[in-house]
Parts: structure tokens; C-alpha cells; sequence
């Protein structure tokens, strides 16, 4: 006697031929690599858009600035006034996200930026670039109050590689 049941067997005698019938699966292989190409290409798109580089930028931003404990820092008001104005800038350009990345990159140019008050001076250049020049004055103002020993400031700094 087999420990097999006799219904497992005829289910399998029905199964191997219908399988064997099925053809190629080469078809279901090119429409899953179709598709996987599609959702990439639909979701660079979407990930390729101002409003959501500026959102995970704030996003970023947001969690040092809670490590930190300072959520109402005059630095933090200025950031959002400047992707602020960035983002508006992108939307009335029509730029795309890579755009909006090659604006903001002066922001994390380890190089330059050594104290909180090159980080201003990057913000005002940052302004310059995009025309905004009353946000650009205001950061001018602010630039020559900053202190250089912030602890929200030695945090970003410290998050850019600085």
C-alpha cells in the first residue's frame, strides 16, 4: 500500500498534461519585464517632481531638526522660505526635480560651507540663482546676527558631511 492517496494521483495525471500543454512561458516572462519597465518609468516620473524633492529635503531637515529639539529656530523658517521660493520657482519654469537638486546643491557642498553663516551665504545664493532677491536681502540681514555655535546649525552641518 502507498501512503499516496488515490485522489493526489489522479489530480497529478490531470495536472502534468495540462502544464505540459500550456505552452511557453517566455510570453509571461517578456509581459512581467513589460510591466516592471513601465512602473519604473511612471515612477521616475513621479519621483522626478519639485514638490517631491522639496518634500523629502523638509523631510530630512525635519527629523535633525527633532533630534535636536529645536522645531521653532529662526535657521528652520528661513530653510522653508527658501525651498519655499525654490519650489515656486521650479513650478513657474517648469523645471523637474533633477533641476530643483542641481539648485539646492549648495546647500551640501562640504567645501564651502564651514560655519552657520556660509550656510546663509549658500541660502543667499541660492536666491540669487532664482531671481528672489527680497528673500535674498533678508538672508543678507540674518547672515551678520547668526551665531556660530548653534546647536540646530552644528547638527545640519554636521548632517551634510561637514
Amino acid at each position: 500500500m502507498s501512503d499516496v492517496p488515490a485522489s493526489v494521483t489522479k489530480v497529478a495525471e490531470v495536472v502534468q498534461p495540462v502544464a505540459e500543454s500550456s505552452g511557453s512561458i517566455w510570453g509571461y516572462v517578456a509581459g512581467g519585464a513589460v510591466l516592471l519597465v513601465l512602473a519604473g518609468f511612471f515612477g521616475y516620473r513621479k519621483l522626478n517632481t519639485p514638490a517631491f524633492i522639496i518634500k523629502q529635503v523638509r523631510k530630512r531637515n525635519l527629523k535633525e531638526i527633532q533630534k535636536q529639539g529645536i522645531e521653532s529656530s529662526e535657521f528652520i523658517v528661513d530653510l522653508d522660505k527658501l525651498l519655499d521660493s525654490v519650489l515656486e520657482y521650479a513650478n513657474e519654469n517648469n523645471k523637474k526635480g533633477s533641476d530643483v537638486v542641481k539648485i539646492i546643491s549648495p546647500l551640501n557642498d562640504a567645501d564651502r560651507i564651514k560655519t552657520p553663516r556660509d550656510m546663509y551665504q549658500a541660502m543667499i545664493y541660492i536666491c540669487n540663482s532664482i531671481n528672489d532677491s527680497s528673500l535674498a536681502r533678508e538672508l543678507k540681514n540674518k547672515s551678520k546676527q547668526v551665531k556660530g555655535s548653534s546647536a540646530l546649525m552644528t547638527g545640519l552641518l554636521k548632517r551634510a558631511g561637514i
